[in-house]
């Protein structure tokens, strides 16, 4: 079941804590109807008040559009996964490049499979908020793997990038009910300089669907010695 799409979604600025302090995330929706099928189109916004400043900075972080349906999509299965036969990334290599912390280090291992990348997703992860029992819905961990999978295959062409915009998410059954472990399954699009990246389990069941995800390239370059690791598994 599909618990809803998102469609052309943008990230435009990061949302950054200042100092350690807390800050409020408003979220502005506009709801409407399109057939049978309900509309949503989001902003995250975020108020600012800096230094001699009367007015708080307004910006909006991203942007994007939710469709729900009163039928549930059907899920495709996707192929079962062949396991590595060559070499592999382990996290701590993976996470020399990678600046994330403790609870989005989502990456266990990844490894190439022909045209594609796949991405272990990692096990005992920190909470991925407080409190851990107000539930979400959308796993906002099976998107970052999604994301970093796809950056991986960037980085050993020997660019890294920031999500800048995605063309389709879609969402079907709780990650809790998978079978065995998850994995995150890039494929590059040369053409349109975009990926489209699945959410697996062990039986080829699909948790998750990233179309037409791009990024925006950072100008520093990847140190040296971690790429050389990332391209032995290339």
């Amino acid at each position: 079941m599909a618990r809803g799409i998102t469609r052309r979604g943008n990230f435009l600025a990061p949302f950054k804590f200042y100092r350690n302090e807390p800050r409020t995330v408003t979220v502005e929706t506009t709801w409407h109807a399109d057939g049978n099928r309900v509309v949503a189109d989001c902003r995250l916004i975020g108020r600012r008040l800096l230094h001699n400043q009367t007015e708080p900075q307004v910006t909006t972080h991203f942007t994007g559009r939710v469709r729900l349906a009163r039928q549930p999509l059907v899920a495709v299965s996707g192929s079962l996964l062949a396991m590595p036969s060559g070499s592999v990334l382990e996290a701590a290599d993976i996470y020399r490049i990678y600046f994330h912390g403790p609870a989005y280090r989502v990456l266990e291992r990844a490894w190439c499979d022909g045209n594609r990348v796949v991405g272990l997703m990692a096990k005992g992860l920190p909470a991925n908020h407080h409190p851990s029992e107000k539930l979400t819905v959308v796993s906002p961990r099976l998107i970052e793997l999604c994301e970093q999978t796809a950056g991986l295959w960037e980085i050993v062409q020997g660019r890294m990038g920031l999500p800048l915009h995605f063309r389709q998410i879609c969402l079907w059954g709780a990650p809790d009910r998978a079978e065995g472990r998850l994995y995150a399954v890039a494929t590059a699009d040369p053409a349109q300089k975009s990926f489209d990246v699945d959410v697996l389990d062990e039986e080829g069941k699909r948790y998750v669907r990233v179309s037409g995800y791009r990024t925006e390239a950072l100008p520093d370059k990847v140190a040296a010695e971690p790429l050389r690791k990332l391209q032995a598994v290339a």
